[in-house]
C-alpha cells in the first residue's frame, strides 16, 4: 500500500474548528460522498509532497495532478496554495488532537493532574511525529499565518487547548479554562511544542527539550488550576 493510500484509509475530517483556526477564509467543507473523497485526495496529496520534498514544492497545478484532478477543481475546495497549506496542516492537528482525546479517556482519574498532563504531552508529540508531513505542514504554517492569527484564542485553544482544557475538566474541575491566563499558557505551551517539532538534534537533546516542556507545563499548571487542586511539580 502506498503512502497515499496510507494516509487515506487513516484520515478523519478535521473539526469545523480547526479549520476556522487558520486566520484565513475557508471555503464551505462540502457535504457529499464524492466531494469529501476529492477534498481528502487534495489534502493526502499534499501531506505526500511535503513529506517527500517540504512544504516549497507544493503547488496548486503538482497537486491537481497527482490526485488526477483538474485545477478548477482544486478551487472550489482551497482559494489559493495557501489555503490548501493551512487546511492539511490542520487535518494532521486533527488526527493528534483526536489521538489525546482517545488516551485522555482511558486515563484512571486517581492519578494526579500533574502525571496525566505529563502523559498527554508525550501523547500528543508522539502522534505528531509519527505524521510523517506534520513538521513540514507546520513550518509553512508558519510562514503562512500572522502572528495575530496564531496567537488568537481560537487558534491556541483548538491546538493546544484540546490537550489541556479537557485535563483540566477531568482532573482539576472548576479551573476557568477560558481565562487570559490560561490562554497564556496555552500559548507558550504551543510554542515550545512547535519549537520542539521544528529543531533537529540528537536524542538526547531532544529528550532534554522534552523535560524542558514539561517543567514549564507544570509551573503554568501550578499557577493556573482551581485552588482546590494541587500540583506536584516531580519530574
Amino acid at each position: 500500500m502506498s503512502m497515499k493510500q496510507d494516509l487515506l484509509s487513516e484520515r478523519t475530517p478535521e473539526p469545523a474548528a480547526l479549520q476556522r483556526a487558520s486566520g484565513e477564509p475557508v471555503k464551505a467543507v462540502p457535504v457529499q460522498n464524492r466531494a469529501l473523497r476529492t477534498r481528502t485526495a487534495l489534502l493526502d496529496t499534499v501531506e505526500v509532497i511535503v513529506s517527500d520534498e517540504g512544504g516549497t514544492a507544493v503547488t496548486t497545478t503538482r497537486v491537481a495532478e497527482m490526485a488526477d484532478v483538474s485545477v478548477g477543481t482544486l478551487y472550489r475546495y482551497f482559494s489559493d496554495r495557501d489555503a490548501l497549506l493551512l487546511a492539511a496542516y490542520d487535518a494532521t492537528v486533527a488526527r493528534i488532537v483526536a489521538t489525546c482525546a482517545e488516551a485522555l479517556a482511558g486515563f484512571s482519574e486517581t492519578i494526579p493532574i500533574e502525571d496525566a498532563a505529563r502523559k498527554l504531552l508525550d501523547i500528543y508529540i508522539d502522534a505528531a511525529e509519527e505524521i510523517p508531513s506534520h513538521a513540514g505542514l507546520l513550518e509553512a504554517m508558519r510562514e503562512i499565518r500572522t502572528i495575530d492569527a496564531d496567537q488568537s484564542a481560537s487558534n491556541n485553544i483548538t491546538v493546544i487547548g484540546d490537550l489541556l482544557a479537557p485535563c483540566m475538566e477531568k482532573y482539576a474541575p472548576g479551573t476557568p479554562t477560558g481565562s487570559s491566563r490560561f490562554h497564556f499558557m496555552y500559548v507558550l505551551i504551543g510554542n515550545l511544542i512547535d519549537l520542539y517539532l521544528l529543531t533537529p538534534g540528537t536524542p538526547e537533546t531532544r529528550a532534554a527539550m522534552r523535560r524542558e516542556i514539561k517543567a514549564h507545563m507544570l509551573l503554568a499548571l501550578e499557577r493556573t488550576v482551581s485552588p482546590n487542586s494541587s500540583i506536584r511539580s516531580r519530574q
